[in-house]
């Protein structure tokens, strides 16, 4: 009995490798037909592309012109009324609205009317703002970054070379372009690209709105003020609380608990 299951496994694995070594004779072997599409998923559904062409209509276009008198709408009617009774809710909607509607090159673009970086942020910036920009940075800049903007994020850290600091000088000086507000949120939104072409960060402008993108760089500004302020430049009150904490940490600097 054992002696014939061990010819049926020999008999097996003979026909096995049979089989292989055919099929790697089919290697490289070109075909016109196109493969055979067992779960096809709606791979190959009838389908438009956005500004190609059809023969279907008679103007030649897929994309269609909006039907005379049409009413857009949502799952939830953007009244007055309703906007006034949800200020929570229609927050995010009315500021999304805006800045569709808004004229203003320069704080889309990063630039002014002569095509130069703006030097400073173009939109109004108050403590929101700066902490919508923490919050941003934290998630899309400080993983290369770092939460401090050192360059010493955990990804780069790792990296090749290293990454810049956002406290050196030239991001910083504003007679310079890379120290110009507008440079900084041009960079948020397409990246950096090499003399070589070859792209050095991505830019996040599917994931941030323009607003999202200056409130970054107030955010990157108050990162270097941090670095670059002194007790001058507080209050009498605050420079007592920053002195009795700073006293704190030089007494335990021995490592005291």
């Amino acid at each position: 009995m054992k002696h014939y299951s061990t010819i049926r496994m020999l008999t097996t694995v003979a026909l096995g490798a049979a089989c292989a070594a055919g099929l790697s004779g089919c290697r490289g072997d070109r075909e016109a037909k196109p493969p055979r599409q067992f779960f096809p998923d709606l791979d190959d559904a009838p389908k438009w592309k956005p500004q190609s062409g059809s023969e279907f209509f008679a103007d030649g276009r897929t994309m269609r012109p909006r039907v005379q008198g049409a009413v857009a709408f949502s799952r939830v009617a953007l009244s007055e009324a309703t906007l006034a009774e949800r200020p929570a809710w229609a927050a995010p909607h009315l500021a999304d609205r805006e800045a569709l509607l808004a004229a203003d090159q320069a704080s889309a673009t990063g630039r002014d009317a002569a095509g130069e970086w703006l030097v400073s942020i173009p939109i109004a910036v108050d403590k929101a703002m700066v902490l919508e920009g923490m919050e941003r940075f934290d998630i899309y800049c400080a993983v290369c970054h770092g939460y401090m903007g050192d360059g010493k994020g955990m990804v780069g850290q790792q990296w090749a070379y290293p990454l810049p600091s956002f406290h050196d000088e030239k991001y910083f000086d504003a007679a310079q372009q890379t120290g110009r507000d507008g440079y900084l949120f041009n960079v948020s939104r397409v990246g950096v690209v090499g003399p070589d072409g070859v792209a050095k960060m991505p830019g996040y402008a599917h994931a941030l709105s323009e607003r999202e993108s200056w409130a970054i760089v107030a955010y990157v500004r108050a990162l270097q003020q941090s670095r670059r302020g002194t007790l001058a430049d507080l209050t009498e009150q605050e420079r007592g609380i920053v002195q009795r904490q700073w006293g704190v940490r030089t007494s335990n600097a021995g490592g005291n608990p």
